[in-house]
Order: structure tokens, then C-alpha cells, then sequence
């Protein structure tokens, strides 16, 4: 696990400080998921950007690159970081642990519980995923059924 604080205005001393602090918070939340899905996203690296959205793409807050195997975040006005990253990780175990079985599971859940959540099964997944891991929850993305598919995914 690699981090990058891309920031051109830091001294080398801040870019030390909030590297290791990123590092530090990275490690904590990464402990927070079984250990099947930590282990998509080693070899990873991770780079945090400033600003709402990501660099060159003002509709995203958070990208992953399979290819480069790079998860980029933002500082996205209305989601944690930690939020975002854990929603990157969630793309992941959508990619690679949700068989088909567990996505038609996850379509009935959502269609009984989306309401006025105008987003595809992935990304209501990965919102739910981000949401039963990250220390401050985001309440439209709050509803039990969703955290106990989540909870019961392969380990």
C-alpha cells in the first residue's frame, strides 16, 4: 500500500505529516473490512487530491484504475474521504466477489428499499458498502437490509 498526497503548495515537512497521517487512517479504516476484500485492493496505490472533485473530472469524487492499479480520491464536500475510498474498494468486490446470484439478491434488496435514489445497482452497492464500514454514515444511504447483505458478503 502506497500513499500520495497530491499537493504541489505543501513544504516537505506538511507533505510528511499528512502523508503518515493519511497512511495511519488508511491502515485503520482497510482493518475495518473482511479481510477477502483488503486483499483487492493490495497493491494498490492510493492518491488523495484537494478539492471537491477529481482533477480534469469535475463529475467524479473518487476513480479506480484497474490498469495502473491506482484508487484516486478527492476531498468531496459532502463525503468523507474515508467514505469515498471505501466506496473505490466496494467497485472491487463488485467486480470480483458478487456472483451473479448476489447481484440479483442485491437488485430485489434495492427495489425494495432505493426510493428516490436515482443511481444503478453498483453504485447503490458501493454507497451501502462505504456506508456499513465508514465511521460517519451517510443517512439515504442507511437502511439495515442493505448492511446485513453487506455484512454476510464472502469474506
Amino acid at each position: 500500500m502506497l500513499i500520495i498526497i497530491d499537493t504541489l503548495t505543501m513544504n516537505f515537512k506538511t507533505y510528511f505529516q499528512e502523508t503518515t497521517k493519511a497512511n495511519g487512517d488508511l491502515k485503520k479504516t482497510l482493518g475495518k473490512i473482511p479481510k477477502a476484500h483488503r486483499k483487492l485492493a493490495a497493491g494498490y496505490k492510493f492518491v488523495y487530491q484537494d478539492g471537491n472533485a477529481l482533477k480534469g473530472d469535475v463529475e467524479n469524487i473518487g476513480e479506480t484504475d484497474k490498469d495502473k492499479k491506482i484508487i484516486t480520491v478527492a476531498a468531496p464536500w459532502n463525503y468523507g474521504r474515508e467514505y469515498t475510498t471505501l466506496h473505490e474498494i466496494a467497485h472491487l468486490v463488485w467486480e470480483n466477489l458478487m456472483c451473479r446470484k448476489l447481484r440479483k439478491q442485491w437488485q430485489t434488496i434495492i427495489q425494495q428499499t432505493k426510493h428516490k435514489q436515482n443511481q444503478g445497482g453498483e453504485e447503490l452497492f458501493c454507497m451501502a458498502y462505504a456506508n456499513t464500514y465508514a465511521k460517519n454514515k451517510i443517512e439515504i444511504h442507511t437502511h439495515p437490509s442493505w448492511e446485513r447483505f453487506i455484512r454476510d458478503l464472502p469474506r
